[in-house]
């Protein structure tokens, strides 16, 4: 870290919600300069989630379309979730891609990962690769009503090109997935 930027100093904390969903806490903060604020962000401690991409044996990655309520859209994405408790990336990452889309996979590789609102969590998004598929039975969640789509990664990218594909998540793991795809 460069010297010259220095850390905040936590002072206190205030439960704001608790929900199963979503927690969020108040910390009281000391700035470098010995100000004082308060911070509002989400409580740390939670878990991180994996997002995947599945790649059949024809090169197609799996996009899926689900509807969106706090944008009011239905909206591409990627299969992937939240991490239980306890569990590893690439555990979490094939339960997630089974119970949303209906496959598994035998070959996976984790890519990396990113903050999802650094300003506001310290939750990471885990990008996993999953090849070999073959369908399982699904077991999703009733709130998720979800379409499976596999696409060629060329119409990939024009999606994203015409704005089609605006879900962030999902943007930051295929730039990582193509990034990695120039490297080899």
């Amino acid at each position: 870290m460069d010297k010259s930027i220095k850390k905040w100093k936590m002072l206190s904390r205030k439960e704001l919600l608790n929900h199963p969903r979503m927690q969020v806490v108040e910390d009281e903060v000391e700035l470098p300069d010995g100000s004082k604020t308060s911070y509002v962000r989400m409580a740390p401690g939670a878990t991180g989630s994996a997002t995947v991409i599945a790649i059949n044996d024809a090169d197609e990655i799996l996009l899926q379309r689900e509807y969106s309520y706090p944008p009011d859209e239905v909206m591409w994405q990627l299969p992937g979730g939240e991490m239980n408790p306890g569990e590893d990336v690439i555990t979490a990452a094939k339960r997630e891609l089974a119970e949303e889309s209906g496959y598994t996979g035998s070959e996976c590789e984790v890519l990396g990962s990113f903050y999802l609102s650094h300003r506001r969590s310290e939750r990471r998004q885990y990008v996993v690769v999953i090849r070999g598929l073959s369908e399982v039975k699904k077991d999703g969640d009733p709130e998720e009503i979800i379409e499976n789509h596999w696409v060629y990664v060329g119409d990939v990218r024009r999606m994203i090109r015409e704005g089609q594909c605006t879900n962030g998540y999902m943007l930051a793991a295929l730039n990582l997935w193509f990034q990695s795809q120039m490297v080899q």
